[in-house]
C-alpha cells in the first residue's frame, strides 16, 4: 500500500511539473513577434518626433520644418531580423531601418545648409559603431542590434524591456540625417526670403573661394552666410581639445534711445530666461566633462562680461545701456548653450 501511494505521488508531481513547463511554454513571447517590430517602430519615431521638435525650438535660423521631418520618418522601411533568445529568455535582434533613396538624395544635397562645415556622413561615422550596434551604408541603410526582453501583458499584448539606450541612440541618429531633408523651400537669409537652391549656391562659391585661396575683407564667409549653424551643435559634440570658436565680442546692436519699460522688461525675462538655460545646460554635463570645462567657462564668463560692458558703454542713457548690456549678455549665453549641448549626454 505504502508503495502505491509513493508511486502515485511521484506520478503527480511529475504531470504537475510537465503542466507548469507547458504554462510556462505557452506564456512565452516569441523573440520575433511582429508585437516587438511594432513597438521598436514606434520607440524610433517618438524620438524623431521629439528630437526633430527640439530641434526646431532651438534653431534661431528656422532653416528646418520639423514636421517635414517626422513625416519622413513615417516613411522609413523598417523590419526585424536574426531574432534568437538566449539561456536567459533575454533576445536579441537585428532592426533594419532603410531611408527611400529620395529623401537619402534630398538630405545630401541639402546638408551644408545644416552642417556646414561639416559633412554628414562624417558625422553619421562618429555616431555608429563602437558600442552602439548601430551601423548604416551609402544607400542610406542602418541596422540596429537590440537587446530586450518581450514579456506578454494581461491584455495579451506584450511589453518590450531594452536592457540598453542604443535603440534612442538609433532614434537620434535618424533625426540628424533626416534634418537636412526637412530644410523648407524658402529660407530667411539676413532678413530676406531666399530660395533653398540659391541660398545652396551661395554657400558652394563661398566655401570654394575660401578653399582656394584666404579671404580678403570682403569675401564672404560661408559661416556669415549659415548665420548660426546650430545643428552641428546639437548633434556633433565637439572634441574638448579643440573648442568651437566663439564671439567674444558684441554684435552692433541697433541704437536703442529712448528705450520703452515694456521693452526693457522684456530684455531682463530674456537674460533671465537665458540664464536659466545655461544653467539647466551645465547640469546635464557628466560631471567629467564639467571639470575638464570648467576654467574654459570661467574664461567664457569673464569674455562675455567685458563685451557686454563694451556694447553698454555706446549707450546714450542708463536704461540704453542695461538695454544694450541685456541684449548682449542673452545672445552670447544662448550661442554659448548650443555650444555645450554638443557635450550633453544623449
Amino acid at each position: 500500500m505504502k508503495k502505491t501511494l509513493i508511486v502515485s505521488l511521484t506520478t503527480l508531481a511529475l504531470l504537475a511539473a510537465c503542466s507548469d513547463k507547458k504554462e510556462e511554454q505557452a506564456n512565452a513571447v516569441n523573440c520575433g513577434d511582429p508585437a516587438v517590430l511594432q513597438n521598436a517602430r514606434d520607440n524610433i519615431l517618438q524620438t524623431i518626433k521629439e528630437e526633430a521638435r527640439k530641434y526646431s525650438q532651438n534653431d534661431s535660423r528656422q532653416y528646418v520644418d520639423a514636421d517635414k521631418v517626422i513625416a519622413a520618418g513615417s516613411d522609413l522601411n523598417i523590419s526585424l531580423s536574426d531574432a534568437k533568445s538566449n539561456s536567459n529568455g533575454a533576445c536579441t535582434a537585428v532592426l533594419n531601418i532603410q531611408i527611400p533613396e529620395p529623401v537619402m538624395k534630398a538630405a545630401r544635397d541639402n546638408q551644408t545648409l545644416v552642417y556646414y562645415p561639416q559633412n554628414l556622413d562624417n558625422i553619421l561615422q562618429q555616431r555608429t559603431g563602437g558600442n552602439t550596434g548601430l551601423s548604416f551604408d551609402a544607400n542610406g541603410l542602418f541596422k540596429q542590434v537590440l537587446n530586450y526582453t518581450p514579456a506578454p501583458t494581461q491584455n495579451a499584448g506584450i511589453t518590450v524591456n531594452y536592457a540598453d539606450s542604443n535603440l534612442t541612440n538609433a532614434g537620434q541618429t535618424l533625426t540628424a540625417t533626416l534634418l537636412p531633408y526637412g530644410v523648407k523651400s524658402i529660407l530667411m537669409m539676413g532678413g530676406k526670403p531666399v530660395a533653398r537652391e540659391d541660398a545652396l549656391k551661395q554657400l558652394a562659391v563661398a566655401a570654394s573661394a575660401l578653399t582656394e585661396a584666404p579671404a580678403p575683407s570682403s569675401q564672404p564667409d560661408p559661416r556669415a552666410i549659415l548665420e548660426d549653424n546650430s545643428a552641428s551643435g546639437i548633434f556633433t559634440p565637439t572634441p574638448a581639445s579643440t573648442p568651437a570658436p566663439e564671439t567674444l565680442a558684441p554684435k552692433a546692436e541697433a541704437p536703442a534711445a529712448n528705450i520703452a519699460p515694456a521693452e526693457l522688461d522684456q530684455a531682463r525675462g530674456n537674460n533671465s530666461q537665458a540664464d536659466a538655460d545655461i544653467n539647466r545646460a551645465w547640469e546635464r554635463l557628466d560631471q567629467t566633462v564639467q571639470k575638464e570645462l570648467l576654467n574654459e567657462q570661467r574664461d567664457w564668463i569673464h569674455s562675455k562680461n567685458n563685451s557686454c560692458r563694451s556694447a553698454a558703454a555706446r549707450a546714450g542713457n542708463t536704461d540704453e545701456a542695461e538695454y544694450l548690456k541685456l541684449q548682449c549678455d542673452t545672445r552670447m549665453t544662448r550661442e554659448r548653450i548650443q555650444y555645450l549641448k554638443g557635450y550633453s549626454i544623449p
